[in-house]
């Protein structure tokens, strides 16, 4: 399935402009009618105003001191609140905005806000967008596109002739249409690759490579076309070498092959001296000369971002961390996968970076346990991002020496998804000395993670914006509607967007009732909490009517009706996952058309009285715009 939206959650334009049409035509035709409709207190102002006795004359002061008081609080602020304002606001909200009044619409059409959009070209969309851009006064800005599910052919072509002098940034993903590409745009800075096969399904030919050279403004590389043919992605490196290109990157992401180990060696020295931001992912272990990779990181003096993943081992990534200068600002470094990371290199990272470093990913570095609690100390006062899933050997009491022996008011995320050996006592301890947490994942942490535990992140975690708790089976309702002599429920986390709560399956209707009145919610997963009822997921309509993403997969008391609930009650449901919901049939999709205008992505997989082929053939018929439909 594809989408046929012209951008990410852009809302129709033509709907308003319906919408006057019709109030046009009533208002002609039926006007005393809708005086008749009209707000009470307006036709209360309209009898005041043709009364005989009539106000003083008010002279230009009073009338602009009126004009004054008349206005909303909100709209006395500066630009500059505003935008400090907006910018906490998501690219969808940002279009709603737009239609409030000519200062918000002025506001959201600065470059700052207009970067967070993109035009996603597919199949299905591409002869309508074609069009639009043809007839002129397109009001889109084609600075960011995505090119999803596509093949070459004559029409994206021409699209391409028509908007590529103004790409900027260019994603690909399942879309071997380089061909395309040649010489349509000459100012493109990004260019992403995802997931893009080698072949032409619908052509049944192998894919032309992509010349790099065409692109003479480019900054940025990301390659993770991880089904892409590696002769074809060693042409793109050896392209990019000084000697044949005279760009200079700034970000580069790649993987690493034995066959293209000397041409990306050689790229990463050949830009050492601007790249600022390197990812290479290890798909095999490379050799163990160490030589030429030094060589080439003691020149990156700009670094700021460094991701090294996959199959490493210690003397490569030791030689590497040891390359870099100590002066590079090196502000995040994602040791992801790294097993071979040991504390004693733990510890000379963070005395290497431990005035810039603020984002650090060590998950499944299974080797690091409570002897790096130094190195944590260390950049406890800076870091804002903490990643340590996975990392079993982790203690509670280890975990509070490193990060929270005092307050810590830096961090923001911390995720700690299957760390085993974290007691209650100690969680509640690390939960009371970090106050700013904006992301908190404890996955599995089922130790850790009670009633009382709850209690705590309800008591002081009151900046939470996400919140993870998979498979913690130890909370009860109690744990959610305040435990203990001063309960503290979920409903003080006013500012809450996302809550995981999915295979807590100690949780019961009570929970969706009386606990999660949280009018803020976006995001809910309540999959495999086999306790609930349709009763239950009724009150969550009502209790978080912002949802935008919701997931009852395995929630077998879903039916037919619940789905109608669901689609009728949350106007704003973009994503929805019904998998392996037993009691779902045919109706359930015409229930989502007829009533889920906004929806872009539906799962329903494993599910037997489904007729998944009739299912997918109605959507596709009446709902092509859906970007993805998993049946």
């Amino acid at each position: 399935m594809g989408n046929n939206l012209i951008t990410s959650g852009k809302p129709s334009q033509r709907r308003e402009r319906r919408f006057f049409e019709r109030l046009s035509c009533s208002y002609a035709q039926h006007h005393n009618k809708l005086d008749l409709q009209m707000n009470p207190l307006l036709a209360l102002a309209r009898s005041l105003a043709t009364t005989p006795t009539m106000p003083p004359p008010l002279t230009p002061e009073k009338l602009d001191a009126d004009k004054e008081s008349q206005r909303a609080p909100i709209e006395l602020l500066p630009n500059e609140m505003w935008l400090e304002i907006m910018s906490y606001l998501s690219y969808n909200d940002l279009q709603q905005l737009r239609m409030v009044s000519w200062r918000c619409r002025e506001l959201v059409s600065r470059r700052r806000f207009m970067e967070k959009g993109k035009v996603i070209v597919t199949q299905h969309n591409l002869e309508a967008i074609h069009k639009h851009v043809k007839n002129g006064n397109s009001y889109l800005s084609f600075e960011r596109i995505e090119l999803r599910n596509l093949h070459q052919c004559r029409q994206l072509e021409n699209f391409l002739k028509l908007v590529g002098a103004e790409v900027r940034h260019l994603q690909i993903r399942h879309a071997p249409v380089f061909r395309n590409l040649d010489g349509k745009m000459p100012n493109l800075k990004v260019l992403t690759i995802a997931t893009t096969s080698s072949m032409d399904d619908q052509q049944m030919r192998a894919m032309d490579g992509l010349n790099m050279k065409q692109f003479s403004h480019l900054v940025g590389l990301e390659c993770d076309g991880v089904s892409l043919d590696s002769s074809l992605k060693l042409l793109m490196l050896l392209q990019l070498r000084r000697t044949e290109n005279k760009v200079h990157l700034r970000s580069l992401q790649f993987e690493y092959r034995r066959n293209n180990e000397q041409a990306l060696l050689d790229v990463l020295r050949d830009h050492a001296d601007t790249l600022q931001s390197v990812d290479i992912f290890f798909s095999c272990s490379p050799g163990i000369e160490t030589r030429e990779w030094c060589q080439a990181f003691e020149a990156m003096e700009n670094l700021r971002t460094l991701k090294l993943s996959g199959n490493c081992h210690l003397m490569l990534l030791d030689a590497v961390i040891r390359a870099v200068p100590e002066a590079a600002p090196l502000r995040q470094l994602d040791l992801t996968g790294m097993l071979s990371l040991t504390n004693e290199l733990l510890l000379y990272i963070a005395g290497k970076w431990q005035h810039t470093l603020k984002v650090l990913d060590l998950m499944f570095c299974v080797q690091l346990n409570s002897s790096c609690i130094d190195a944590l100390r260390q950049l406890s006062g800076q870091l804002q991002v903490l990643t340590m899933a996975y990392c079993r050997e982790l203690t509670g009491v280890g975990l509070v020496q490193g990060l929270a022996q005092q307050m810590n008011y830096a961090l923001q995320e911390l995720h700690l998804e299957e760390v085993c050996f974290i007691d209650e006592n100690s969680m509640c301890e690390l939960l009371e000395r970090l106050p700013n947490l904006q992301r908190l994942s404890l996955d599995n942490c089922r130790q850790a993670v009670t009633d009382l535990t709850m209690s705590a992140i309800c008591r002081y975690q009151t900046r939470l914006r996400n919140l993870n708790i998979d498979y913690c089976v130890k909370i009860t309702d109690q744990g959610l509607m305040g435990f203990g002599a001063t309960p503290y429920p979920i409903s003080r986390l006013k500012g809450l967007r996302e809550l995981n709560l999915r295979g807590c399956r100690n949780l019961t209707d009570r929970s969706l009732k009386h606990a999660l009145k949280l009018p803020e919610l976006r995001a809910l997963s309540l999959g495999y909490c086999s306790r609930f009822q349709p009763a239950g997921f009724e009150a969550i309509t009502h209790n978080c009517p912002s949802l935008e993403a919701l997931c009852v997969s395995s929630c077998m008391a879903v039916d037919d009706d619940t789905v109608r609930n669901i689609v009728v009650n949350l106007k704003r449901l973009r994503i929805l996952n019904l998998s392996n919901c037993s009691k779902l049939t045919l109706q359930s999709i015409h229930h989502i058309l007829r009533h889920g205008h906004n929806l872009v992505e539906l799962i329903a997989c494993s599910i037997d009285g489904l007729d998944s082929e009739q299912a997918e053939k109605i959507l596709e018929r009446q709902r092509p715009q859906m970007k993805q439909v998993l049946l």
